[in-house]
């Protein structure tokens, strides 16, 4: 069984953006500031302003209608934390320090780590007096630094259960501020889109909306 060409590009297609979601969207929550613009054309641009967050991308959109889906284009480059230095502490003991010339931050820094002999992953604290890890006396496998307020992974060290550590990290910025969003999902409750993000879930309000792009004239 033969199947023409037009059927062999839809199968291949992928899920295009819904004329009937574009639009310029705003959030107008309290301490929140955002704005989404779906594009008719499958393209979106978007800005965040929470707390202690800002952050802006673009990219390409699709729906099916129900629920809207963002994928960053071009995909920023996250920040990381670079290993410069691990000195050995006392066994199952972990520090994390950072250069200041790159990092200067004066709060605490969570960071998801592996437990010796458990699955999974959890959240743990570096003190931000002296960076010690606060582990509830298990014994760290691995450990990746989160920034601060954004909340992003920079990077996984494993760590020897033989004996303890003292970290010393590099920061690199890199497009920091800029979402690496990947499929990133919004649902349609009605009257709003709704994104969960950092701990809450932003409500974009749709203030203009776009005409579908007609078809194009044929040539004769």
């Amino acid at each position: 069984m033969m199947i023409g060409l037009a059927g062999l590009l839809l199968i291949g297609a992928p899920a295009a953006a819904n004329p009937n979601l574009a639009g310029y969207y705003e959030s107008r929550q309290m301490e929140v500031a955002g704005g989404l613009d779906l594009k008719p054309n499958g393209k979106f641009r978007y800005a965040l302003s929470y707390g202690a967050v800002d952050e802006e991308g673009e990219g390409d959109w699709t729906s099916d209608g129900k629920t809207v889906r963002l994928t960053s284009n071009p995909m920023p480059k996250g920040p990381t934390f670079e290993l410069v230095r691990d000195d050995p502490a006392p066994k199952g003991q972990v520090w994390m320090t950072f250069d200041k010339a790159s990092f200067n931050w004066t709060g605490r820094v969570d960071a998801i780590a592996t437990v010796l002999g458990m699955s999974g992953k959890g959240l743990v604290t570096a003190s931000s007096s002296d960076g010690r890890v606060e582990s509830g006396g298990r014994t760290l496998t691995s450990i990746e630094p989160l920034v601060p307020m954004y909340r992003v992974p920079g990077g996984a060290v494993r760590l020897s259960p033989d004996r303890g550590h003292r970290l010393l990290f590099r920061f690199h910025p890199n497009d920091i501020g800029r979402p690496m969003f990947k499929g990133q999902l919004l649902t349609n409750d009605g009257s709003a889109l709704l994104l969960d993000r950092y701990d809450t879930v932003i409500r974009f309000l749709r203030v203009r909306t776009y005409k579908a792009p007609g078809s194009p004239k044929r040539v004769r």
